[in-house]
């Protein structure tokens, strides 16, 4: 197979996050404003689907959303302010080591780079503040188009902003349904998994599509690839 592009997930693919504590803090926040936690969590989770999809803009509008859900009519501004400061500083975003190295030379090699993510829109910033927008040729991104991985048209989406086939594309991913969803549409679908076990993806429905390659850092996938574009 002739590859031209490599398209590449972003969490646990190129960054991690750790967590500050401040999640569990808004927890405590939405207790003491009368809302079980139960309540809270159940509705917060409940709003991810529309917020990753761009349908709430805002991390306060996904918060406010969510109060609503709870049971809280016409939500105090000071709350929804309190919670979504909390939210915003729920977790700190490290690189993995090999992420610049490995997208340089992928692109020095010849190839088209593509970073195609479900995201919230709060987190977009977080592209510019790593300086990670400028390795690649194009970025989509769930908020902002209005899909998410594995709806196949993300991925045929991602081809055609570079011009190529889904064939032409390398696509990189930990979620082994992501991956599937890629080969779907003919991409050659690469799965990474950087925890040396499955036991992080145990809650997530296994696809029954083995992956054209498993790596479990990015050398692997440099080792892999060709040489030159197109070779």
């Amino acid at each position: 197979m002739s590859y031209r592009a490599v398209v590449f997930d972003l969490f646990y693919t190129l960054l991690y996050d750790e967590g500050t504590g401040t999640r569990e803090k808004a927890i405590e926040v939405a207790k003491a404003a009368g809302i079980a936690e139960e309540d809270w969590l159940r509705n917060w989770r409940a709003t991810s689907g529309l917020a990753v999809r761009g349908g709430l803009p805002t991390l306060s509008a996904r918060v406010r959303k969510a109060l609503e859900g709870a049971g809280v009519d016409d939500p105090a501004q000071q709350l929804v302010d309190n919670l979504s400061s909390l939210l915003l500083a729920r977790q700190t975003l490290f690189l993995y080591p090999d992420t610049r190295g490995t997208l340089a030379e992928v692109r020095r090699r010849g190839y088209l780079t593509l970073l195609t993510s479900n995201l919230y829109s709060n987190e977009v910033a977080w592209l510019r503040e790593l300086e990670l927008h400028e390795s690649f040729d194009a970025v989509v991104l769930s908020c902002e188009v209005g899909l998410m991985k594995p709806d196949p048209r993300i991925y045929l989406m991602a081809a055609e902003l570079l011009g190529l086939s889904p064939e032409e594309c390398v696509f990189v991913d930990d979620m082994p349904a992501y991956v599937a969803g890629a080969q779907k549409v003919g991409m050659t679908g690469v799965r990474i998994n950087r925890f040396g076990s499955e036991e992080p993806y145990a809650e997530h429905e296994d696809p029954g599509v083995e992956p054209d390659l498993r790596i479990g850092v990015l050398d692997e996938l440099l080792e892999w690839l060709p040489d030159r574009a197109g070779a």
